[in-house]
């Protein structure tokens, strides 16, 4: 373990901590963010009223519209001159999402990150090659800061095509992985069309981040590297990758409960559910300072299991990650929600909202998404270069705005 001494806390002692860095977190997130301070009078709550654990249910929640509504500095609990790193990326609403860091956040999820690369069963001796999607550049250069921060050398993720990163991979001696399920799968397929074995490679790890691994992929990857694959969990409004983490184990991914308090509730009462059922995964940040955020939904499905692990970590575990309990859907790990599709197809139609369904397809290992566009009065033209110009531009869009590889077709009515 990186850090026994939390990691294998007795739970007595962890609630207790669990308690005070709450206390101390509503206290600040009362005092230094507007919205906090508004939703907290507004149901009546003291914060001074919170003195144990279960109180919890008595705070209000925070969603991805509270994030958008606030956009871009309305959540922070420091002065701009106190942040050291300004995060943006699309996020799943109108705005982009905005997180900040102050310094001693910054140090906070450099040790998550080396704690989740410990229990995967990283060393400094180790080669990790990131291979990442673009539209996951913030998870590629936390990732990249942990492994470098626990003394591996590292390669960065880059833009090479799949038989350059597996040159890379054979000729630098890669041996642990970090990339997404899909990619992974992706990269298997390359690797039998070069007709490169796994003998040929160093590879002995991967960590898969990002989507969720389903236990027949899993086997895929492990038989067809013949590696032992380690897996993580994150979001971005919540710092990202490092939230919770594999062990030797496999049973389950330990949560960071000493920085961050998870619950799990019914996505359509917003109460707790009973434990070791599924539900909709809510966090609050115990330690984070530039942005703690109050029960946050994650909009994630899963459960948490309380039994103790066989590796002697006392955190408790999530269950599988088996959905999303809102609109918001994946394309080789970048998530999406549909408004956002809408409105970047109406852009590209010049200010026409299109009719349209939408599929994700995997396609060696790769997902893709398929977008069926319905040709109207307004789009239609007999000008097959203009219905392509079209088309390339709404693929451009959704790759430059959100990251994803999408394929577009016409129908007619």
């Amino acid at each position: 373990m990186r850090q026994p001494e939390f990691e294998a806390m007795d739970r007595e002692e962890l609630e207790l901590l669990q308690l005070e860095r709450l206390q101390s977190t509503l206290t600040r997130a009362y005092r230094q963010v507007k919205f906090y301070r508004h939703q907290f009078d507004r149901v009546g709550l003291k914060v001074d009223a919170v003195r144990n654990l279960n109180d919890m249910a008595r705070l209000p929640f925070t969603t991805r519209q509270d994030l958008s509504e606030n956009y871009p500095y309305g959540l922070f609990a420091v002065p701009l001159r106190d942040t050291v790193r300004i995060q943006s990326s699309p996020g799943t609403t109108e705005m982009p999402l905005v997180v900040g860091y102050t310094s001693q956040d910054v140090k906070l999820w450099l040790e998550l990150l080396a704690r989740l690369y410990t229990a995967a069963g990283l060393t400094r001796e180790d080669i990790v090659q990131l291979i990442l999607p673009g539209g996951l550049a913030n998870w590629r250069r936390d990732l990249q800061a942990g492994a470098e921060y626990l003394g591996a050398s590292v390669i960065p993720a880059a833009s090479l095509n799949f038989p350059k990163e597996l040159m890379v991979m054979r000729d630098y001696k890669t041996s642990v992985l970090v990339t997404t399920p899909p990619l992974a799968r992706h990269l298997l397929t390359v690797m039998a069309r070069m007709d490169l074995a796994p003998t040929e490679l160093s590879l002995k790890k991967a960590l898969l981040v990002a989507a969720p691994l389903p236990s027949l992929v899993r086997r895929e990857i492990e038989e067809g590297f013949q590696i032992k694959i380690a897996t993580a969990y994150g979001i971005t409004e919540v710092m990202g990758p490092g939230l919770a983490f594999s062990c030797g184990a496999d049973g389950g991914l330990h949560f960071s409960e000493d920085h961050f308090y998870p619950e799990i509730i019914n996505p359509d009462t917003g109460l707790a559910v009973s434990a070791g059922e599924p539900g909709e995964l809510v966090i609050t940040t115990l330690s984070t300072t530039a942005f703690p955020l109050v029960r946050f939904r994650s909009g994630d499905r899963t459960s948490l299991i309380k039994e103790r692990c066989p590796c002697g970590r006392t955190l408790r575990r999530l269950g599988e990650i088996s959905g999303r309990v809102d609109a918001i859907f994946a394309v080789g790990g970048i998530k999406v929600h549909p408004d956002q599709i809408g409105a970047l197809l109406k852009e590209a139609f010049g200010g026409h909202q299109p009719q349209y369904c939408r599929q994700v397809v995997t396609e060696e290992g790769l997902e893709v998404l398929n977008i069926a566009i319905t040709l109207d009065e307004v789009i239609f033209s007999d000008e097959v270069k203009a219905l392509e110009g079209w088309c390339r531009q709404a693929r451009r869009y959704l790759q430059d705005h959100l990251g994803i590889s999408a394929r577009i077709t016409l129908k007619e009515m």
